[in-house]
């Protein structure tokens, strides 16, 4: 079941500028559809965020934000909506606890949908603005040519014009995923960068609702080539029997399976928090844990090179103050203690003085252990 494009192209539109999406189930079902919210709360593009504070009066006046308060001796209903003093607009409404609920679009999910969809490879920065209201995905195939893949959620104006324009005049191959046409957007856009070495895709046209969240409309398929980058190289795993590229079927399989693992990182998602998934065997347990993008890096560069090296000549923390810290709250969450300074995977070299320390990925021969890095 596919429901209205109208419903896609309204959620579009809720990102303008980079907007964040949310608010009470009242609001967002009126807004959006009860089914299409439905379905973006089951793909987890809508998280749970904080109770509400306000809530929307009934009969739509903006001039009347009514102010949630304490509803004191109703057990079942424990909150009150209440109009500013003076105004008539309505009168206060009983709330339960579940109708103060919040819902937050998830960026990162969004962005986790779009590199699902589109085949797009690599980590996605949806903090860090490349552009205003422009964030980098990645890359994929687009139109035959090995792309950099960005989110834009602002293309109102010319400024937007002239960053695609200064790709375009360094000859960098690009696409950039935009939300739904306006009448603020320039015509250059469809005019200059509908085909060609910088590419413009309006999702509006490509994305649909349906149960389970956002798909690619029927009609909309991957070209050839961009299934075939899909299927040659998605991510870098590396493991006991060394580094290699893998496709995106061979990720899943592996991410899938991780509790078989003994020690486990995948370093090309992350969670809500920002924070790296991971995991480890503890006995005949499977403890899952997280850590810091830095974290993750330098201990995945441990693991890769297996020689002994000191915290602070990983690259990842050449900028930490305390790059021993860093290195030990990451071997906190992987690895296992055995003793009281051994651990079962990573031997610490002393030196003179905790700097001079070096780690040593070394584990043993029967470990089950991999790490998954972004190409």
């Amino acid at each position: 079941m596919a429901q209205a494009p109208d419903r896609v192209r309204a959620l579009l539109r809720m990102l303008q500028g980079a907007g964040t999406p949310g608010g009470v189930r009242k609001s967002l079902d009126a807004e959006l559809g009860r089914e299409t919210v439905d379905a973006l709360i089951a793909s987890r593009l809508l998280v749970r965020g904080a109770r509400a504070t306000r809530y929307p009066c009934p009969r739509g006046g903006s001039h009347c934000p009514r102010e949630v308060v304490p509803n004191v001796g109703d057990p079942e209903h424990p909150f009150m909506a209440v109009p500013p003093s003076g105004e008539l607009c309505c009168d206060p409404l009983p709330l339960t606890e579940a109708a103060l609920a919040t819902w937050t679009f998830s960026y990162r999910a969004f962005a986790a949908t779009l590199a699902r969809l589109f085949a797009i490879r690599g980590e996605a920065n949806v903090r860090d603005e490349v552009f205003p209201a422009t964030f980098s995905l990645g890359r994929c195939v687009h139109a035959g040519l090995e792309r950099d893949a960005f989110l834009m959620l602002d293309l109102n104006g010319s400024a937007p014009v002239s960053f695609l324009r200064a790709r375009q005049a360094q000859g960098l191959p690009t696409v950039a995923f935009a939300h739904a046409r306006s009448r603020f957007v320039s015509p250059e856009i469809d005019a200059h960068f509908r085909t060609g070495t910088v590419v413009v895709v309006f999702l509006e046209d490509e994305l649909e609702m349906g149960f389970e969240g956002v798909r690619r409309r029927a009609g909309a398929p991957l070209v050839l080539a961009e299934r075939v980058a899909a299927r040659a190289s998605f991510c870098t795993v590396v493991d006991a029997g060394g580094r290699r590229d893998i496709d995106e079927a061979e990720y899943r399989r592996i991410v899938a399976s991780a509790h078989e693992y003994d020690l486990f990182l995948d370093t090309t998602t992350t969670d809500e928090s920002g924070r790296i998934a991971c995991g480890r065997r503890e006995g005949d347990a499977f403890v899952r844990s997280a850590m810091t993008a830095r974290q993750s890096s330098a201990f995945a560069e441990l693991m890769e090179l297996r020689k002994p090296r000191r915290a602070a000549q990983r690259a990842a923390l050449h900028e930490v103050q305390h790059p021993e810290k860093a290195l030990e709250a990451a071997r906190r969450a992987l690895d296992v203690r055995t003793g009281r300074v051994k651990w079962r995977a990573t031997e610490l070299v002393r030196g003179d003085g905790d700097e001079a320390n070096e780690y040593w990925f070394k584990p043993p021969a029967d470990l089950r252990w991999v790490v998954l890095k972004a190409l």
